[in-house]
């Protein structure tokens, strides 16, 4: 298990090496860019949102890979398995599209090309997604409620090379409320059906190869909020993982699963060698994704779904997580070059 940080500390020395590895429950790391001794093209950031229910998602993220600049659109019917996918482009942007210091936005984060924008800004406790693209007749505000209370998994990451690290901030269990436009169809996100937004804040400089699991999920189980985040496969760290009950976090060690690349549609097993997570996804929709041009690659698959089974609480607690519940999520794996 990783070291818990309770106090505010930098990620970086002035040697560029990682200081203090560990996670937090509140993003106590301090990012300084500058810091970092690597090329520009290295240095990777994003802000990704995702507001999700268990007939669509949408999918707004502003990412910066020093190569390119991106504002990524994804709307996705679980129903149908259509997706609309939409961005905004600019090439060799260096860390030049402004990726913040903190997922908090002291001042919006926006991405604008011509007439369109994605922008991400923040009022007291509730985070607002903007997105207009006009051209694509795609329009679209939601707003996130985190609450100041709620702890979430927050990991500073170090690889092999001390100078390589992945500091990550990871929300789950935002009720979502608002409504995207893709044409002439709305898509509404609200209380009534059960939507919930996700965020996955990033800033890293990785290998030039490398491969992660991530799985999360977001409900109410006997009216209680619940929320799960399992996170490993790179770094030399596996505790990324957290049970998020009634805005309590409940850390976790090693959490495993596996797809059958050749049989996504089949119940996915995800479990911990501990038996404090015992669940399994049954997929409603799954997808591969990815693109590979030799030097350049990321490949990846992902199922949504719903969970069932049980988890196990610091304390000893069991929650049992009921096909009733429709606690919903996905479990994804991707493998980079980049």
């Amino acid at each position: 298990m990783q070291e818990e940080i309770t106090e505010r500390t930098d990620i970086l020395g002035d040697d560029g090496r990682v200081l203090r590895p560990g996670w937090a429950r509140d993003d106590l790391f301090n990012y300084d860019r500058k810091k970092i001794k690597a090329s520009p093209l290295r240095i990777k950031e994003w802000d990704f949102w995702e507001a999700f229910n268990d007939n669509y998602r949408v999918v707004l993220n502003i990412f910066d890979i020093g190569l390119a600049g991106v504002a990524q659109f994804t709307l996705t019917d679980f129903n149908t398995g259509k997706s609309t996918n939409a961005s905004l482009l600019r090439l060799f942007t260096r860390g030049s599209v402004g990726n913040p210091a903190s997922w908090r936005y002291e001042r919006p984060l926006c991405f604008r090309k011509g007439n369109s924008r994605m922008e991400f800004s923040r009022t007291g406790d509730d985070v607002h997604l903007l997105v207009d693209f006009p051209r694509k007749q795609i329009k679209g505000e939601i707003t996130l409620h985190k609450d100041p209370q709620m702890d979430s998994m927050v990991n500073l990451i170090p690889f092999e090379n001390p100078r390589q690290f992945v500091y990550a901030v990871k929300i789950m269990c935002m009720p979502a409320s608002g409504q995207v436009r893709v044409g002439d169809k709305e898509y509404p996100f609200n209380e009534t059906n059960n939507s919930w937004g996700v965020l996955d804040w990033t800033r890293a400089v990785f290998p030039y190869k490398n491969h992660w699991k991530w799985c999360i999920a977001s409900g109410r189980v006997d009216g209680v909020p619940i929320g799960f985040n399992i996170d490993y496969g790179f770094g030399t760290e596996s505790s990324k993982s957290m049970i998020i009950y009634n805005g309590k976090g409940h850390h976790l060690d090693v959490v495993e699963y596996q797809h059958d690349p050749k049989h996504l549609e089949k119940p996915l097993a995800i479990k911990s060698p501990d038996k404090r997570v015992d669940l399994t996804l049954v997929p409603k929709f799954h997808e591969k994704t990815g693109v590979d041009i030799g030097f350049l690659a990321m490949k990846g698959l992902s199922t949504y779904g719903y969970f069932t089974g049980e988890l196990v609480l610091n304390d000893g607690r069991i929650i049992q997580v009921k096909e009733t519940d429709k606690i919903f999520g996905w479990a994804e794996e991707f493998y980079q070059k980049w």
